[in-house]
């Protein structure tokens, strides 16, 4: 009944402590003497009872115990457990109770006979065994990357956590399958297994790069150590293997390896004598620049030698200089000294270094350029003794001399040019005098020739006559001026040239043309009579011609105006407060540029290009919106009366050219009253039938939202109004109108889908009635708010990238958002911006110009958007094409700011765009 095996090596092997016999009927226990020394207990007197034995077991273990006896009571049988129990030492030791349950004819348990065996060595023997076994996991858990075995069929014995991430499996899914079973790249398995095949067929130790694939699609570079698994006969059963990542290390490597090649071949293409320094044992490492320059063959040396072979007199100084550098923990150096040539010729070099160092500031390496200055200072000092000729030259005659270093922010000005302007010989001048000292109207030509003389892609002559306003002594001068730009590649360098005071010349022309100003009147009052008529020969044919031209030049004059009214706006708030005569300059340029913009916005206007932005529009409120606006232009020799219509239907139009065309209409009809009278405003809903609308073509029958504008003046005839509609058509007096305020009204309403039309008798005054079409549907009204506010400002981390052909209105664009508080980028086109967003992924606005070579700005946003679809996006453009803007009306989602814009303009359509949602 027994294990009669085990109990037989017990016996054996003297670990039996005694046996007991336990009556399970009478709970009877009858043991023998040595169970009795070994629980502690004197010579039994009387049977003992189960729970005398149980509780004399250690107290943790004597739960489990009740449950071990019962279990084997109850399911008969063979009954085994392990607890501790207390000796005469009174120190706990292991034991493990053997016995069997007997059953009677009936299967009533009966007794449970049995022995106890000491296992107090077995158990420190097992216990032993696991803490092996714990540690050997806690090592394998804890090695980095990946650690393995695996048999000699190359099925997976045992992994650690980072077999499990490799894989993608837990151990239950992998251990006993092989890399084939489980690398889903049957390639990748193969390369494997044929390698761990060939370490346990050598019997050798192996290092490997292997190209590993994660399961959720990352790929890696591990360094795998593998070695053959052996038995205790050393008979090879397996493999065992450990990996680690390097992934990085080797981005690294290559780095450094592409970094150290960039060097290399940049020593090789400078005609600079790189050097590279290691302060450890003094050695200099050189290019070969250091033999075509100084004629030395030889590509290394120590620093001695090079301090050796520096001038005498320049030797000191330069040991001392970078020295101080080295060791007052400094980083750049640069200095000019003589340099030995091989030919014993002293080289006039400008040398540069810079120190690298260790984690603790230690110096390491010095690396530098040696730049030869000997042709630079020759051709400095030709230069020079050039100069002094002509500058005695000029002083000999009535010549002015006057020299710009652009590269260096200098102005020379010999005496006699200084005198020109009302500046003492003593006195230091710059570009800020010349510019202080035009006169305000000649300065804007003038700047302007300076600057297309000095840009490379045109290299104009500078000739220009201008008048001076004398610093010191407040003389008008007239002076002529003529010069020319120096090269080098892409880059003026300087604009040279001279200057005549020539105030006593145009003193004589002035009084020469006093002598003839009745004849050249008659001849001019000839000439613009026949002018006059050829005007009007011509006037028809050009119509057409100026409704082509006028979006091409809106563009171009739009783009030169954002180049003016921008850095206008921006030296606004760089002005001395104290200066009011700056920016009272600054003023008047402002204004001029705003009435310019506004003609551009007329003739586009007019061309029928302009870009609207049409929107739910109640005219009633918009016309009582304006009456202060209204009665301020009228004046108060005129009466505003306003008729507004209840129930007025809803338009769809752009609000503030509506604003521009009732202005418009309301400034004629007070133009019309030169003595005054009554201008009416009036709103209706009306229907246009199909009788009206074939009697005017180019309009469709149906419903309208009616404005009219009517005065008590003196009326129009037939012929006038025939062609009140027509550009540059005026009857007011020269130099009170353009032409072109009723072209803008017809332009404007015939691109919103309406229509125009004057009703106007000699005598009875005039009404222009304005038609826009009815708004079907609930649309919902959006509201303006016309407070001033603070200029919006941005973040650092907003970046935006602004793309415009146009030099100059990229650079103001520039200038303006960088003053808003923005990171600014910029490109020249699509290609230069679609280049910078795939390498500045942080770019948060595109503002890009429309109307650009080979892509416009809309192409490129499309492309941009279906790359980076959070970007956004801001259309800039004096004249669209129909780019963004489609019978007139801005496409939907596009946001768009016209040019020319102000700062406050592009601030708050900046911050509007990139607070969308």
């Amino acid at each position: 009944m027994l294990d009669h095996e085990r109990g037989r090596v017990a016996l054996a092997s003297g670990a039996v402590i005694g046996t007991w016999i336990w009556d399970i009927t009478t709970d009877k226990v009858r043991v023998d003497a040595a169970l009795e020394r070994a629980f502690g207990m004197g010579p039994m007197t009387k049977p003992w009872a189960l729970a005398d034995l149980i509780g004399a077991v250690h107290p943790d273990d004597q739960f489990d115990l009740r449950s071990a006896i019962a279990d084997a009571v109850a399911r008969g049988g063979q009954y085994v457990h392990r607890y501790r129990i207390q000796g005469l030492d009174d120190q706990w030791r292991w034991v493990e109770g053997r016995g069997w349950v007997n059953r009677d004819a009936a299967g009533v348990p009966i007794s449970l006979p049995g022995v106890l065996i000491d296992i107090s060595q077995t158990r420190r023997v097992e216990e032993a065994r696991d803490r092996a076994e714990a540690l050997l996991n806690t090592f394998v858990e804890a090695v980095p990357g990946v650690v393995y075995a695996k048999d000699r069929q190359g099925r997976l014995l045992i992994g650690n956590r980072g077999t499990n991430e490799l894989l993608g499996r837990t151990p239950e899914e992998y251990l006993g399958r092989t890399d084939a079973e489980l690398l889903e790249d049957p390639v990748q398995a193969k390369a494997v297994m044929d390698a761990d095949a060939r370490i346990m067929a050598s019997g050798q130790l192996e290092q490997l790069e292997e190209e590993i694939n994660f399961p959720d699609g990352r790929r890696a570079i591990w360094l795998s150590t593998k070695a053959p698994l052996r038995d205790a006969q050393g008979q090879v059963i397996g493999l065992i293997g450990a990996s680690l990542d390097i992934t990085d290390r080797k981005a690294v490597e290559a780095s450094h390896r592409e970094i150290e090649e960039r060097y290399r071949l940049a020593a090789l293409a400078t005609r600079d004598a790189i050097w590279d320094w290691r302060m450890s044992d003094g050695d200099v490492v050189w290019n070969e620049a250091l033999t075509t320059l100084f004629g030395y063959d030889q590509l290394q040396s120590s620093a001695q030698w090079w301090l050796e072979h520096i001038h005498p007199d320049d030797r000191q100084r330069i040991d001392h200089s970078i020295h101080a550098v080295i060791e007052d923990g400094g980083h750049a150096w640069s200095a000019e000294y003589r340099f030995l040539r091989a030919d014993g010729q002293y080289a006039d070099v400008l040398d540069r270094g810079t120190v690298l160092r260790g984690p603790a500031g230690e110096p390491i390496r010095m690396i530098g350029a040696m730049l030869d200055l000997t042709e630079r200072k020759a051709a400095q000092a030709a230069l020079a003794e050039s100069e002094e000729r002509l500058r005695l030259a000029t002083e000999a005659s009535d010549i002015g001399f006057w020299d710009v270093d652009l590269v260096n922010d200098l102005l020379i000005w010999p005496a006699r040019t200084k005198a020109m302007f009302g500046i003492s010989a003593h006195v230091s001048c710059s570009m800020a005098d010349f510019y202080a000292g035009l006169h305000p109207e000649d300065r804007q030509r003038t700047s302007e020739a300076f600057a297309a003389a000095a840009d490379p892609a045109r290299r104009a002559l500078y000739d220009v006559e201008y008048r001076t306003i004398g610093k010191e002594d407040g003389v008008t001068r007239w002076v002529a001026a003529t010069g020319r730009g120096l090269f080098e590649s892409d880059r003026c360098m300087r604009v040279v040239g001279v200057a005549i005071d020539v105030t006593a010349r145009n003193l004589v022309q002035r009084q020469l043309k006093e002598l003839n100003e009745q004849l050249e009147s008659r001849i001019q009052a000839e000439v613009a009579e026949r002018i006059r008529i050829e005007d009007a020969l011509r006037q028809s044919q050009k119509m057409e011609a100026v409704g082509q031209l006028t979006g091409g030049i809106a563009h171009d004059f739009n783009n030169m105006l954002a180049a003016i009214v921008g850095p206008l706006d921006l030296l606004v708030g760089r002005l001395d407060p104290g200066d009011e005569r700056a920016r009272r300059y600054v003023d008047i340029a402002m204004e001029a540029a705003k009435r310019a913009a506004q003609l551009t916005q007329r003739l586009l206007a007019f061309s029928r290009q302009q870009p609207l932005q049409p929107e739910a529009l109640d005219a009633n409120k918009l016309v009582a919106g304006m009456s202060e606006l209204l009665a301020h232009s009228l004046g108060g020799n005129v009466q505003l009366e306003t008729v507004l219509a209840g129930g007025l239907w809803r338009t769809h139009a752009d609000p503030n050219q509506l604003e521009n065309v009732i202005l418009n209409l309301a400034v004629n009809a007070r133009d019309a009253m030169a003595e005054g009278g009554r201008v009416t405003i009036e709103t209706a809903n009306c229907h246009l039938d199909h009788g009206y609308t074939d009697a005017h073509p180019g309009i469709a029958p149906g419903q309208y939202v009616l404005i009219a504008v009517s005065d008590t003046g003196q009326g129009m005839p037939a012929e006038v109004i025939n062609k009140a509609f027509d550009p540059f058509f005026t009857t007011k007096e020269v130099g009170r109108g353009t032409g072109l305020g009723l072209s803008q009204v017809y332009g404007f309403v015939k691109q919103s889908g309406g229509h125009v039309k004057i009703y106007s008798e000699v005598g009875s005054g005039t009404t222009v009635k304005v038609y826009l079409p009815r708004l079907q549907g609930a649309a919902a009204e959006s509201a303006a708010s016309a407070l001033v506010r603070p200029l919006p400002r941005g973040e650092a981390q907003e970046v935006i990238l602004v793309v415009e052909d146009e030099p100059a209105v990229r650079q103001v664009s520039v200038d303006a958002l960088t003053e808003l508080g923005y990171r600014v980028l910029e490109a020249d086109g699509a290609a230069a911006a679609l280049k910078m967003l795939e390498i500045e992924p942080g770019i948060t606005l595109l503002f890009t110009d429309v109307v650009m070579p080979e892509i416009n700005g809309r192409k490129l946003a499309d492309q941009a958007l279906a790359r980076w679809p959070h970007l956004k996006v801001l259309f800039t453009t004096g004249y669209s094409r129909n780019a963004i803007i489609h019978n007139g009306v801005l496409d939907a989602g596009v946001h768009l700011i016209v040019k020319p814009f102000t700062l406050q303009e592009l601030a708050v359509r900046v911050r509007a765009v990139l607070e969308e949602p």
